[in-house]
């Protein structure tokens, strides 16, 4: 099957499920601590980084768009069709456009309020982060080991993909105002979404498989 057991995916399921509801807490009511995180790092970024790291950050800021995302996300899909996984493409699609949607709601009750009329702030978790982590997570698990089998080789390419989403962070910070608060949505709530998708895969492939009669691996 495409996606491999785990032993620990529910209990990371409930970790970061649990993480991103004690920061979804803290915003709502905004509270003390994520105006310290928020303003701190965003101190740090925009005014501290050392010139060493801005080109790096720049880096990972000219990959931070959704223009680029998006063709991407397209290409794992047509990739994943191509190698006749016909149900991993659709379940890649279907989870990627309900994320979006959670996102949305999810930042709509987080992020509302009332001063001097309606206003609505940042979105959290933000969607070009949680988007590029799960292309990230699906470079890293379904991709990268069907193509190479060396493990240094693949350690080395999962600390490139982990230090680019960071940099694409910072970038975000820095570029376009984000609050860290909501880059941190993004890893709680992302990580969460990935290993919930990758559960229901394993769940029902063979049972969509069946019902649709569609000659694919799965």
């Amino acid at each position: 099957m495409l996606i491999q057991p785990d032993k620990l995916r529910k209990i990371l399921i409930l970790i970061f499920s649990l993480l991103f509801l004690a920061l979804a807490i803290q915003v709502r009511f905004d509270m003390l601590f994520i105006h310290v995180i928020d303003n701190g790092a965003t101190l740090v970024i925009q005014n501290l980084i050392p010139q060493s790291l801005q080109r790096w950050i720049n880096f990972g800021g000219s990959f931070a768009h959704y223009w680029i995302a998006l063709p991407i996300m397209g290409v794992l899909a047509s990739l994943l069709y191509l190698m006749n996984y016909k149900i991993a493409m659709w379940w890649l699609v279907i989870t990627q456009v309900l994320g979006m949607i959670l996102t949305l709601i999810i930042s709509f009750v987080l992020k509302i309020h009332w001063v001097d009329g309606l206003k609505f702030g940042p979105t959290i978790p933000n969607l070009l982060l949680l988007w590029w982590l799960q292309i990230l997570a699906i470079c890293e698990v379904i991709i990268i080991p069907r193509l190479i089998t060396n493990r240094r080789v693949r350690f080395l390419m999962t600390a490139i993909a982990i230090t680019l989403w960071l940099l694409m962070l910072v970038a975000c910070v820095q570029k376009n105002d984000m609050p860290l608060s909501s880059g941190l949505g993004s890893l709680f709530f992302g990580y969460f979404w990935w290993q919930f998708s990758e559960e229901q895969y394993r769940k029902r492939a063979k049972h969509w498989r069946r019902v649709l009669a569609i000659d694919t691996l799965i």
